[in-house]
């Protein structure tokens, strides 16, 4: 994939810096960089000296150059920058992985050492030749027990009868052979590294494994690396184009890391569906193109129906939302708990929105990122009409009340979506680097 210049410039001045100050190499995919890069990230093998060293002056780099550290992730193996800017004509995101080894929940298969004792130099930057990339990602998926990947055959085919292959293989794994080494189960082969492991570095191996649980701690239950966007405005503000433009601004990372649902996690069924399966309801009005059909409910049916959500909110935001945001990915929302508030017709939930704010403050886990997106009665109109000026101007009356909330944002989508998706990802771009360099100081 062909660089834009400023990536071509940010990949220049990061490369240029590690090749002053650091001991490193690139793992993989290095041969079109920096004018073209054929992976989503760009693989680094760098000793964790060095990374210290230069930690400071990369960020600060970062930072001064406009790019935005959008998401960090700190494990025991691997420091990820995913890096990025913005206009409203296009994104230029980069990610860069630092590994310090090649190693499985703690226990070192090959050092960064190892690696960079015989890196060659392009005339651009460090590389590792083809026997440290067969072996970084062979050592590494035998240990968990898969295969290696087909897409790298031509790899595995120049480096497997490698003597410096054979004897790493050897060494951590006790086979004799890569072919060997194929046939082995992964439990067994697991094992076997870790008694290579007690035998060559037992107290670095008790400390690494220590240090493995805890950023597996940091990074997989507490959830700090991942984040949430939720998208909440009236019908005609434009949602479904803008999310669909967010997601492919991001793609270059994110395409595949990301989750979308709409309204809720949808852990149980739709209030009239489960109604109807219990027998407590005899019809259910399936008419899904008209969200604003029902009629207005009581307070004690408003009441029944946000618990019923809020149960959903709740588990569904520890099983669906917790598990993709714990580590460098994105979880969209086309409209959330927020709408509960906003909207009462579409969720047929009429209580006083001040209360449904603090209720969802109290009870509801809450989203990185709340836009409100809406425009004019007027431009709204114009694009569909779903609702009456009334109903458009009740909706925007609760997103004025709400704009003013910590983690609430209104995005007014006037003109053209690529203008409401470039102040969108400003402001996400923004948020997310200011809490990355407090994590990173």
């Amino acid at each position: 994939m062909n660089q834009t210049e400023n990536t071509i410039k940010h990949i220049n001045e990061v490369i240029g810096l590690l090749n002053k100050e650091a001991d490193y190499a690139v793992l993989r995919n290095f041969e079109g960089l920096p004018d073209k890069n054929n992976s989503r990230d760009i693989d680094i093998i760098i000793t964790r000296k060095s990374y210290n060293r230069v930690k400071n002056t990369l960020v600060e780099l970062i930072d001064k150059s406009g790019w935005k550290i959008i998401t960090y992730l700190h494990s025991d193996r691997l420091i990820s920058y995913v890096c990025a800017t913005t206009t409203e004509e296009q994104n230029d995101i980069i990610q860069w992985d630092f590994f310090f080894d090649t190693s499985v929940w703690g226990i070192q298969l090959m050092s960064a050492e190892e690696f960079l004792a015989h890196r060659k130099f392009n005339g651009f930057l460090y590389y590792i030749d083809t026997d440290g990339q067969f072996l970084d990602k062979y050592l590494y998926n035998r240990a968990v027990g898969s295969k290696y990947p087909e897409k790298y055959r031509a790899t595995r085919e120049a480096a497997e009868q490698l003597p410096v292959v054979t004897e790493k293989v050897k060494e951590i794994f006790g086979c004799g052979s890569v072919a060997q080494c194929d046939k082995e189960s992964g439990k067994k082969l697991i094992i076997r590294a870790l008694w290579a492991n007690i035998k060559k570095r037992p107290l670095a191996l008790v400390c690494s494994i220590l240090y493995f649980l805890y950023t597996f701690i940091g990074n997989y239950i507490c959830s700090r690396t991942g984040l949430s966007i939720g998208f909440t405005g009236p019908d005609g503000s434009g949602k479904t184009t803008v999310i669909d433009m967010l997601m492919e601004r991001i793609a270059p990372v994110f395409g595949l890391a990301h989750k979308y649902y709409h309204f809720r996690p949808a852990l149980f069924g739709n209030l009239g569906e489960v109604a109807h399966s219990a027998g407590i309801k005899k019809e259910v009005d399936r008419n899904f193109d008209k969200p604003h059909r029902g009629g207005k409910t009581g307070k004690l049916n408003s009441l029944a129906r946000l618990v019923y959500y809020s149960i959903d909110y709740i588990i569904g935001y520890f099983i669906k939302v917790k598990s993709v945001t714990r580590i460098t990915r994105v979880v969209v929302f086309d409209r959330y708990f927020t709408d509960i508030i906003c909207d009462s017709r579409r969720t047929r939930i009429y209580l006083n929105h001040k209360f449904l704010y603090w209720w969802g403050k109290l009870f509801i886990p809450s989203l990185n990122y709340n836009i409100l997106l809406t425009a004019s009665s007027e431009t709204i109109l114009a694009r569909k009409r779903e609702l009456d000026e009334e109903g458009i101007r009740r909706i925007n009356d609760k997103i004025d009340y709400l704009c003013s909330k910590k983690s609430y944002r209104k995005v007014l989508n006037e003109t053209t979506p690529q203008a409401a998706v470039c102040e969108i990802l400003t402001h996400v771009f923004e948020e997310q680097h200011k809490k990355n360099l407090r994590r990173l100081k």
